[in-house]
């Protein structure tokens, strides 16, 4: 690993005596977190005391406690008298001129619609778009772009996915267990929706804290539950989406623990504050003491918190999404028949009846209410629970009560709620109109500032969640309070705060455009003096190779998909398979927001490309350069997947006359939105004529794969169609899951020796002789040859012969299956692979059996089949721990004609191949990672 230079660039963090110089953008993630470990420890053992300790008063002088006030905009002509000059040039235009710098130019039209296409909605333009914009000179051009994005459903799924990675969302609870937060998809759907509909951000606020106490004001006026007050509920899901330990060792701490997630989610993602360092202590940097945190947790303390169970009207965690007059309805719907049934028993005469009559009355009691229920915040009945601070946090050290209230350094103070004893009177209320205050001086401010950060790569604050002492400063204070005042100026509009961003010439520079003066003076681009070069986070790169491909499948909203998971990826939970469910192929095409996520099974594409951490409130992805995302674009199934549904859209659109370097031509402009230059075809066109030499050398090559671990959950496993388990070369095979006999526990356990197989659909074998080259791959313990294979119909237990190789052992053994045994009735050690392979030769006449390796007229190993073994059956294949290639495999009947047991393929077949491989490597070009 390269060590990073420090000369390279950055800026010297003072702290007391203690001086570091801390590195660019481009150093390792891991080396960035030691930095700021370090710096942080030092900044504490060289302060005295907290800052908690410093008066209020004094505290304020602090850039982020200051009211915002709106600065006079610098004042200035825009260039070539174009016009009214957008408010954001000014600014950066007078911090660029006290360094003598400028804007660098504007980006090419191709370059800035892609770069808006993909901050608004997470997917790139069609070619076809790109073509009509460039054609397109008029003045509103691009006004009208940007307008038509911020309209489209696709806005609130890609700016969704931004809130849901500062609200740490996940649809189950985290643990060993990591059961399913039922319900959570819900708040997914609710904040994509809330985007769309350009909600404005003070009341996204108020829904989110305290929706259940504002729902009361938005029934309609029936009574009934309308799309208003059901947002207010689903909203509060913010509160119940963090870990969860559904089996604690200690409740009461438990619940302190998920309090303390509430009060440190609320923190960050609204205020900007790392408020829940002060669970222990006083804050060691900010002006927060202990007590304020407890006074925080004080409003949240009514909630129930540290409990599990399922939808009903009774949940503690649940919430019915229907008004109270409709639950009244149905419970007074309920107790009329009720009545009615008892009437009726009671007056019968019949026993028949009456027991028909006793059936009905406790079905009826059984009977759920039909309602849709959302995951949602529900406060406990009766007065509210005295809230103390905590001596180091521990629930069982209390001191002094304290009182509902919000941070005083932030102009807060005591809460005008309900004290402790009383009834809760609102609390989360009062908290959410203190926060969607215009004159909370954080508010506005930290959310201009994660906008901003979305379309810039960095925000003028860098820490979006931390605008604390050990925080960045901003860059540009001024331009930052100027925007937070605009954006409460237009009614809280997150969409006219895209509008002003994206028309400003400071969003269009150019990424590349060389000023060597300009990284002299700032390497960092603090200034912004260019824009900056930004590879996509892990949901546009899928999404992307989703659209590019022609398979994206753009249904909305509900509970979500499951992606597929290989068998390494299941086999690191406890119960491979627990909770995960199998989605068809065109579920699995959805975009990336709709992915299920469950805390412990991350998606290997997710997670290889810095997605959400799905435990804490995220403040900016990190971007990581490591070799697994250049493995898993070239290997992973997915991405192969869509780089085959890409070659087959560009050859269908082109034709069968289409000549390979039409067909390369399209399929980079598909990818890349641009015409490839002369040498760039050049160079696909001999890629493509190797790939093609390569593929029809495998013409005659079967391979299988096995794909899942030796235990799976019972649920999984029935689900799990049999060609995943192992994956076959061709229609032509037909699969089994082999034999999962042992349950425990909710799993099944392989049976070693006896697992997945597949069998060849096309012929029958009794007597005659097999030939084939075996080429086990790396990791492979066992591969076999299953002859005068049966199975019978409904079941998945093989009767037959088996030839076993275990290439770690260098063992041959023939065996006897039968469903309910697998006897060895031959075996030989000293057998290994020749080169990469083992040519195996087996010829079958009755009882008896010899195997022979390669051309060796002496057979290496001989077997005679016990009485009773099958005369006849069909062929098959197992492999187990890795894949297992068979070349020019072949059955020649006895007297008969050599029969191959390879498909029959087109002439054009590994020309098909080397395209979909030419599509592989466009699909891994930088031009599809990242954004200009």
């Amino acid at each position: 690993m390269p060590r990073p230079n420090p000369q390279s660039g950055g800026k010297t963090l003072k702290g007391g005596r203690v001086r570091f110089h801390l590195g660019t953008a481009g150093w390792d993630r891991w080396l960035r977190c030691a930095q700021k470990l370090i710096i942080i420890g030092c900044l504490a053992a060289s302060f005295k005391g907290s800052a908690a300790e410093v008066p209020v008063g004094e505290a304020e002088v602090w850039w982020a406690f200051r009211p915002v006030a709106s600065p006079p905009v610098p004042q200035g002509a825009s260039p070539k008298n174009l016009g009214p000059e957008n408010p954001i040039d000014a600014f950066v235009r007078r911090s660029l001129s006290a360094k003598s710098l400028s804007l660098s130019p504007q980006a090419s039209p191709r370059e800035l619609l892609r770069r808006l296409h993909i901050d608004l909605v997470g997917l790139p333009p069609t070619p076809e778009e790109t073509a009509a914009f460039e054609r397109d000179v008029s003045p509103e051009a691009w006004a009208r772009r940007v307008d038509a994005l911020l309209a489209s459903p696709r806005y609130g799924e890609r700016w969704g996915r931004h809130w849901l990675d500062v609200v740490r969302f996940a649809q189950s609870n985290g643990y060993e267990r990591d059961g399913e937060k039922r319900e959570a998809w819900r708040y997914r759907d609710y904040v994509i929706r809330a985007f769309n509909q350009d909600k404005p951000y003070d009341r996204f606020i108020r829904e989110q804290i305290a929706g259940d106490e504002w729902a009361p004001s938005l029934v309609t006026a029936t009574g009934g539950a309308g799309d208003a007050w059901k947002d207010a509920v689903v909203a509060t899901g913010f509160l119940r989406l963090g870990v969860h330990d559904d089996e604690p060792d200690d409740k009461l701490q438990a619940e302190f623990d998920e309090l303390d997630d509430i009060v440190g989610t609320t923190g960050a993602a609204f205020l900007g504050m790392t408020v829940a360092c002060a669970r222990c202590h006083d804050h060691k940097f900010d002006p927060i003491p202990q007590r304020d945190y407890y006074a925080m947790l004080a409003i949240f303390r009514p909630l129930h918190v540290g409990v599990s169970g399922g939808p009903g009207l009774e949940s503690p965690v649940f919430a019915p999404l229907a008004a109270p007059a409709e639950i009244v309805e149905w419970k007074a719907s309920q107790d009329r028949q009720r009545r009615d049934l008892e009437t009726q028993r009671a007056a019968s005469t019949d026993e028949a009846v009456r027991k028909n009559l006793n059936r009905r009355l406790e079905a009826l009691s059984k009977t759920e209410p039909p309602f849709e229920w959302a995951l949602a915040a529900r406060e406990q009945a009766g007065p509210a629970t005295p809230v103390q601070v905590l001596a180091r946090g521990n629930p069982r050290s209390p001191g002094a009560e304290v009182s509902p209230g919000f941070l005083r350094a932030a102009g807060g103070g005591d809460a005008p709620v309900g004290k402790a004893g009383l009834p809760t009177a609102s609390r989360r209320q009062a908290l959410a109109d203190w926060i969607a205050s215009p004159a909370n001086p954080l508010t506005a401010r930290v959310l201009v500032n994660r906008i901003w950060h979305h379309h810039f790569g960095r925000g003028l604050v860098r820490t979006t969640t931390d605008f604390g002492r050990v925080g960045s400063l901003p860059t540009h204070p001024e331009l930052l309070d100027w925007l937070a005042v605009e954006f409460v100026r237009q009614g809280w509009s997150l969409k006219a705060l895209h509008r002003l961003i994206l028309t400003s010439a400071t969003w269009m520079q150019s990424s590349r455009i060389p000023n060597p003066a300009a990284f002299e003076a700032d390497p960092a681009n603090e200034l912004l003096w260019r824009q900056n070069l930004r590879r996509l986070d892990a949901e546009a790169l899928r999404d992307t190779l989703l659209s590019v491909s022609g398979s994206l499948n753009l249904e909305t909203g509900g509970r979500g998909f499951f992606p597929a998971l290989s068998g390494e990826v299941l086999a690191g939970g406890s119960r491979p398979g627990t909770d995960w469910q199998v989605s068809g192929p065109g579920e699995r095409a959805r975009r990336s927001v709709y992915a299920y996520i469950r805390r412990t099974s991350m998606v290997p594409m997710f997670e290889a490309f810095d997605y959400s951490n799905a435990t804490s409130p995220l403040s900016e992805r990190p971007t990581t350069t490591v070799a697994p995302q250049a493995l898993m674009l070239l290997n992973d199934a997915f991405v192969q997947e869509q780089a085959g549904a890409l070659a087959h859209r560009v050859r269908r659109a082109g034709g069968p006359g289409a000549s390979d370097g039409l067909l390369l031509q399209q399929a980079w402009t598909r990818v890349t939105g641009r015409t490839p230059q002369p040498e760039e075809v050049a160079q696909m066109s001999e890629f493509l004529s190797r790939q093609t030499t390569v593929w029809e050398g495998l013409r005659h090559r079967l391979s299988f794969r096995p794909d899942v671990p030796d235990t799976l959950s019972v649920p999984y496993f029935n689900a799990l169609p049999a060609e995943r388990f192992l994956v076959p070369p061709s229609l032509g095979w037909e699969s089994y899951k082999g034999r999962w006999p042992r349950e425990y526990e909710g799993n099944k356990a392989l049976e070693p020796g006896r697992g997945p197989f597949a069998l060849w659909r096309g012929t029958t074998m009794s007597d005659g002789e097999l030939t084939v080259d075996l080429a086990p791959q790396v990791g492979c313990s066992q591969v076999s040859l299953l002859m005068r294979c049966s199975v019978l119909p409904g079941e998945s237990d093989e009767s037959g012969l088996e030839l076993v190789f275990e290439p770690r052992e260098g063992r041959l053994v023939v065996r006897q299956l039968t469903a309910t045994s697998a006897v060895p009735i031959a075996s030989c050690g000293g057998v290994f692979l020749r080169g990469d392979r083992l040519p195996v030769r087996i010829r079958l006449e009755g009882e008896r059996l010899a195997v022979f390796l390669g051309d060796e007229p002496a057979s290496t190993l001989q077997a005679i089949v016990r009485s009773g073994g099958p005369a006849s059956g069909r062929l098959g294949v197992r492999a187990w721990g890795s894949g297992v290639s068979l070349d020019r495999f072949r059955w020649t009947p006895l007297g008969g004609v050599t029969q191959p047991l390879w498909p029959e393929l087109p002439h054009d077949w590994a020309r098909h191949r080397a395209f979909e491989s030419a599509c592989l490597l466009l699909l891994n070009l930088n031009e599809v990672a990242y954004v200009d």
